[in-house]
């Protein structure tokens, strides 16, 4: 496979302990290099009794994380199919319990463990490994189907925002008149804000449709729908799940984005949404989920159900924050995979305003939120702390 010098240290690097076997193993496996949600896992994870290692490129900031038992760094030009081997033989080394993708970038990475198998011999040591890995990763990336995903929701009788399938080549604004004003354009495989865009009515939907298609910014092989835009507050749910069952959620609303209108969450509020509960485990049941997630939703103006947006099979930037929420995530996964009992919460806290840093601090460092909300600094993590303020350009002018 091209990848065994990559390999070839992770006995050493990875698992440097004497096993306790009562304890859960859970593999990070991180693709990206200042993702603040994915540098704070380690210690939600450990916190709730986890042994913890990770795979992440060299210099990111899952290195200044005190919560790793061992580690193994990576290039940022590694190979991908190196990588998704490297991950599949840590995994098998560790005897990990949990394997997680901590990113859309590392879902993708972990999901061609499938593909890999096509090219190994079928009872090599590499097949079983690739295997395992498949059990977590072998369905469908969510992240790259959430047209697709709107459409499985409605078809289970949860209201979605209408939508209609784009071709830049044929696009007319008759075709999409029925969407109302606005109206969003969405690639496959958005995230984060990135590949959204708000139109003002059909009209404006199709001329930006035509100069994207002419800058090529349609990403290939990736649906392109118009949506309708439903006006409301942003919602979401975090949750962990295991073999299609929900484990344990919080709900919250969105008081601010960094940046507006469609970036990640910069100040939430927690609360109680049965109905919005209730639709994040009709998703894990749709699609068999395992791991952590999330779902975003809008809390409609017109009182009605809540509106899916889309589904994120991957820890998201709140996942950390279950114990505070009373409804701790990490916990309720061990629990799961020691088979020990576990009542979960789901979100009964409510009322409380998290300001998620840095992003509010990013968004404004003035914001009342950083004083009159609580202030999520992984204060007992300084040197995870001072690597944030130190790469993030609006903290540190110098």
């Amino acid at each position: 496979m091209g990848c065994g010098r990559h390999a070839q240290s992770i006995k050493h690097s990875l698992y440097p302990h004497p096993v306790r076997v009562f304890m859960p193993t859970a593999l990070l496996v991180s693709c990206a290099m200042y993702r603040h949600g994915t540098a704070r896992m380690p210690a939600a994870l450990k916190a709730a009794g986890f042994r913890v290692f990770a795979i992440f490129p060299r210099n990111s900031l899952l290195e200044f994380s005190d919560h790793v038992d061992g580690r193994h760094t990576f290039d940022p030009g590694m190979p991908v199919d190196d990588l998704t081997v490297t991950a599949a033989r840590a995994a098998a080394q560790l005897h990990a319990d949990i394997i997680i993708g901590c990113e859309e970038s590392a879902v993708q990475v972990l999901g061609s463990a499938g593909r890999l198998l096509e090219r190994v011999a079928e009872d090599s040591a590499d097949a079983h490994r690739l295997r395992f890995l498949q059990g977590w990763y072998g369905g469908v990336c969510w992240e790259e189907e959430r047209s697709r995903c709107v459409e499985l929701m409605a078809e289970a009788g949860i209201r979605t925002p209408r939508q209609v399938l784009v071709d830049p080549r044929r696009i007319v604004p008759n075709d999409l008149s029925a969407l109302g004003a606005p109206l969003l354009l969405k690639f496959d495989g958005s995230s984060a804000g990135r590949g959204v865009f708000l139109a003002s009515d059909a009209r404006h939907a199709t001329e930006l449709v035509t100069e994207l298609e002419q800058m090529s910014a349609f990403p290939g092989g990736r649906r392109v729908v118009a949506q309708e835009f439903v006006r409301g507050r942003a919602a979401s749910v975090s949750f962990c799940a295991l073999g299609g069952r929900m484990l344990e959620g919080f709900a919250y609303t969105v008081l601010q984005h960094q940046p507006e209108p469609f970036g990640p969450a910069s100040v939430i509020e927690l609360a109680d949404l049965p109905d919005l509960m209730d639709m994040a485990r009709r998703m894990v049941e749709l699609t068999r989920y395992s791991g952590f997630g999330g779902i975003d939703a809008i809390l409609p103006e017109d009182g009605g159900p809540p509106v899916f947006l889309e589904f994120n099979a991957r820890p998201t930037q709140t996942t950390h924050l279950g114990s505070l929420a009373g409804s701790d995530l990490c916990r309720a996964m061990a629990c799961a995979l020691k088979g020990a009992p576990y009542e979960g919460a789901f979100g009964r806290t409510s009322g409380k305003a998290v300001a998620l840093f840095p992003a509010e601090w990013v968004r404004d460092a003035k914001s009342r939120y950083l004083t009159a909300a609580h202030h999520d600094v992984p204060w007992t993590e300084r040197r995870m702390t001072a690597a944030i303020l130190n790469i993030t350009p609006q903290l540190n002018p110098a």
